[in-house]
């Protein structure tokens, strides 16, 4: 019984992170504690006996609805502007909110959901990244996945004769769901460290506030500005709209440090309020989005590294480990650690300076073409390092997993073909071992590391259906999934990303996938 319901909590789990990323704010708690929840469960796992394909079919999402009615909370709010004529039905509900808001808030200085550019005094420096930029998307902030996690961070920084810095950021991998590394916020010592996600799929940074009295804050380390001599308050207020909760904060400036990079006046949100379930659960500190500025109008954390002229070189590197807590995964501003990945570094263009995103000519299931990619109609794909797995538009995940067939307890394991996802003509191919999650008595694992012993009780593929609407979409991502195979280069001077094959996919160390709590707060934007 206890291999069931962990079989029902990964299925929940994986549900729930199909729908991570972009433009929209959604959230799930999700609490195996009553036999009426598990029953509602039981459905899901029956369908997904079919074949994960088959999950996919409308009919089938529509019974995943209904059976979880009350299980799963599920709310979603558009915060995007620029998609209006598009999506005038979401907009107009959406503006309804937003001057219900207004009202309510009439004689206030308050910011929802608009361009930080447009409210916040930018220096000349901060004001020149956006001098060729177009339409300034809304403020966006996500959340991760709760997972509990305790590690120990060992910083080091190496330093030219220049003076530039090649920064080395540990991090600590949570059960690979998500990725932590130290961040210091402000001038009280032994009390400015935090951990945070540092985030490719958005742009601001953001610690919680000793201000903050709400549940989520109690439970996270809290920014104190009456203990910083660095602080310099700005004091804009900010309110992040969501269906399901609201996070209210400062938008202030502070010293802020990565390791040995010192970074002064950089502008952060400081989160005094958390209104509402969603946000009740999370454990880590903050959040560093290392997007581009134009996302919301003001600099990112790495923005003010290439201003204060920090960097060796204007680059940032996700070197992620697959194997869980302190092994070896890094984060390196100003370079790279060349000795951790095979042959050589390959370089796509950024398609648009928004989210980090390259365009894919090709994707195979084997040997076979899916179509959903060609030459004159390229797939965008989005390089993120805050998605746990890999989505995709609707119809075309349902087409990918048709042809994959995932059987229930992994029966057809060793005849599952590889996927390869042909970029700019060089292939980046996943493995079944790389996109296929197996169940078994001790634990959630990639299929080759099961001990002979273990009985597989299920299986599970780690790509699943998002749909972004226009501007942004549609689009896949590209996360964690992919990038702990391919080691990811971030390079702002030449707009490009660079991917290269993980030396350290050791394939006789144990990776687990572990699940630690009953409930679950996923990614928000």
């Amino acid at each position: 019984m206890e291999q069931f319901v962990f079989l029902l909590q990964l299925i929940v789990m994986l549900l729930i992170t199909a729908l991570l990323f972009l433009g929209t704010a959604k959230h799930f708690t999700v609490e195996l504690k009553s036999r009426h929840t598990q029953e509602h469960l039981i459905e899901i796992v029956n369908l997904l006996q079919h074949s994960h394909a088959e999950l996919l079919e409308e009919n089938n999402y529509q019974k995943i609805g209904k059976g979880v009615e009350g299980a799963l909370h599920f709310e979603t709010v558009m915060l995007e502007k620029n998609i209006q004529k598009k999506n005038l039905k979401h907009q107009n509900h959406h503006n309804k909110k937003q001057e219900h808001h207004h009202k309510k808030r009439k004689n206030t200085n308050m910011v929802v959901n608009e361009s930080l550019m447009d409210v916040i005094p930018l220096t000349a420096e901060e004001k020149g990244l956006f001098e060729e930029s177009g339409a300034l998307a809304p403020v966006d902030i996500h959340i991760e996945e709760q997972m509990e996690h305790q590690s120990q961070k060992l910083l080091t920084t190496n330093r030219n004769q220049d003076g530039l810095y090649i920064a080395d950021v540990p991090l600590t991998n949570i059960a690979n769901t998500m990725f932590i590394g130290e961040l210091q916020v402000g001038s009280a010592q032994g009390k400015n460290s935090f951990d945070v996600i540092f985030d490719t799929g958005s742009a601001l940074t953001c610690v919680a506030s000793e201000q903050c009295k709400d549940i989520g804050c109690q439970k996270s380390k809290r920014y104190n500005r009456a203990e910083s001599q660095s602080f310099n308050e700005i004091g804009k207020s900010v309110e992040i709209v969501f269906g399901s909760g609201t996070l209210k904060g400062l938008i202030n400036r502070e010293r802020i440090r990565v390791d040995g990079l010192d970074l002064k006046d950089a502008l952060f949100i400081e989160v005094t309020q958390q209104i509402g379930d969603a946000f009740h659960e999370g454990e880590f500190d903050g959040i560093v989005g290392l997007g581009y500025p134009h996302m919301t109008g003001v600099p990112t954390l790495f923005d003010y590294m290439i201003q204060q002229h920090k960097l060796h070189s204007n680059v940032f590197t996700f070197h992620l480990n697959r194997a869980t807590g302190n092994s070896g995964s890094q984060l390196i501003f100003g370079g790279s650690d060349d000795s951790q990945i095979k042959g050589e570094w390959v370089y796509h263009n950024v398609h648009e300076q928004f989210y980090w995103s390259i365009m894919a000519e090709q994707i195979k299931v084997g040997n076979k073409d899916t179509g959903i990619c060609t030459h004159q109609h390229k797939c965008k794909m989005v390089v993120d390092t805050g998605t746990t797995l890999l989505t995709g538009p609707t119809k075309d995940v349902r087409a990918l997993l048709s042809m994959i067939r995932v059987e229930p307890k992994c029966q057809n394991y060793p005849t599952m073909p590889d996927i390869t996802f042909v970029i700019d003509g060089h292939d980046y191919v996943l493995s079944p071992k790389d996109y296929i999650l197996t169940i078994t008595q001790s634990g959630v694992e990639a299929p080759y590391h099961h001990s002979s012993m273990d009985q597989i009780v299920g299986c599970a593929g780690t790509i699943f259906p998002l749909d972004l609407p226009p501007k942004q979409g549609p689009l896949w991502i590209l996360g964690d999934v992919f990038i702990t195979k391919y080691s990811a280069k971030f390079d702002r001077d030449k707009n490009r990303v660079g991917l290269a094959l993980n030396k350290n996919l050791d394939e006789n160390h144990k990776q687990t996938y572990r699940i630690i709590n009953h409930s679950f707060v996923l990614k928000y934007y």
